[in-house]
């Protein structure tokens, strides 16, 4: 049963990691605008999400 958390809690804590360094990244650009605060929080968002779907980055 131990595994299935672990197979469960690693995705999530990614997951919440990646949404916090977005929001984080979009909060710094948000004196350039709000579309650009978003625009920012996509593109960081899509760019950490797909690294995880990198399987060279699971060694």
């Amino acid at each position: 049963m131990d595994i299935v958390w672990i197979i469960i809690l690693v995705p999530l804590i990614y997951f919440a990691t990646v949404i916090l360094i977005s929001t984080i990244q979009a909060m710094m650009t948000r004196g350039k605008g709000k579309r650009v605060a978003k625009e920012t929080f996509k593109e960081t968002f899509w760019h950490f999400f797909f690294e995880l779907l990198n399987p060279f980055n699971w060694i």
